[in-house]
């Protein structure tokens, strides 16, 4: 409060008066009609502060708030709190804008594009350019790899396709899915708890361990009913002796046979003619039951690794 206008309210204030005693307290917003009530006793030559003490407002705001009134002639207080939001929203929509059409694009890169091309708007730092992006439901996640043609036209009509070969005949049938998965014996939990400020380590040995190859066979029927390991991969003849023990375990039983279209796989129909053989189409993993089954055998194995043992 500059010193010409503290001493035009003390020459309208009169005689000093003793207030009563207010009471510490939180800071609470002051109403448009308080305000008024303060200016008025202000331009009518009485004591505001005293009136500011009735309204339980502090001396220092009702100072203030004739401070602004002399100088702007305002008597409606700014509501929202605080100072004015720096980022508008054109900007926080070209952010959004950026990220969809780049999803990885980093933080310092979008404030640096901004500035680029709105250099007349405020610059703001990265932690700004962070916040307005929460305030947008956008957070940060593990990017995933898609193949280009995972769903292009082709393979959405080979899936069709088997749906209704499924729809039609396959479902009536039993049918088994056949499938292999690579598995490192050294294989252990990859996370754990430790204090805050601290690494989870563990002592191992400092070699890896082997690869060995899983492949098996689910029944409809009975689920897992027949698997073998491998600790070499799966080529062309191990398949096939695959599917020869697969072929005396099923027996008689006419029953149709899936397998994706891995490079092994090519032309087991004419190994075995006698059994009728489908094949999954190209990018199309969660056909295949197996991959579920897979999922479940390594985190049940790592789980078991809670049982210190030697490898």
């Amino acid at each position: 409060m500059s010193p010409d206008t503290r001493r035009t309210v003390h020459s309208k204030c009169g005689t000093l008066r003793k207030h009563p005693a207010m009471p510490r307290r939180r800071y609470r917003r002051v109403s448009d009609e308080d305000r008024d009530r303060i200016i008025t006793q202000y331009e009518a030559g009485e004591d505001f502060i005293f009136t500011a003490a009735e309204l339980r407002i502090p001396r220092t705001t009702a100072y203030e708030i004739i401070r602004k009134f002399v100088e702007t002639g305002e008597r409606r207080g700014r509501h929202g709190g605080g100072e004015p939001p720096v980022l508008d929203d054109e900007a926080k929509d070209f952010w959004v804008m950026l990220v969809e059409a780049t999803p990885t694009i980093t933080i310092r890169e979008l404030n640096h594009t901004l500035r680029q091309t709105f250099p007349n708007k405020p610059h703001v730092c990265n932690m700004t350019v962070s916040r307005a992006l929460d305030g947008e439901l956008i957070t940060l996640k593990q990017v995933h790899n898609v193949p280009a043609n995972r769903n292009s036209e082709d393979v959405n009509a080979a899936r069709v396709s088997l749906s209704q070969y499924m729809y039609e005949d396959g479902i009536q049938q039993p049918r088994v899915y056949v499938d292999e998965t690579g598995y490192n014996l050294y294989t252990c939990r990859t996370y754990g708890r430790a204090p805050r400020g601290q690494h989870v380590n563990t002592i191992v040995a400092g070699q890896r361990g082997s690869n060995v190859t899983l492949i098996a066979a689910i029944y409809t029927l009975v689920s897992l009913f027949y698997y073998e390991i491998h600790v070499i991969s799966v080529t062309k003849e191990v398949l096939k002796n695959f599917m020869t023990s697969l072929d005396f375990v099923l027996g008689p039983e006419a029953a149709v046979i899936l397998m994706d279209n891995a490079p092994c796989h090519a032309g087991i129909e004419q190994e075995f003619e006698d059994r009728v053989i489908k094949k999954l189409h190209p990018q199309s993993p969660f056909l295949n039951p197996n991959e579920n089954c897979f999922l479940v055998l390594k985190a049940t194995v790592k789980r078991q690794l809670n049982n210190k043992a030697d490898r």
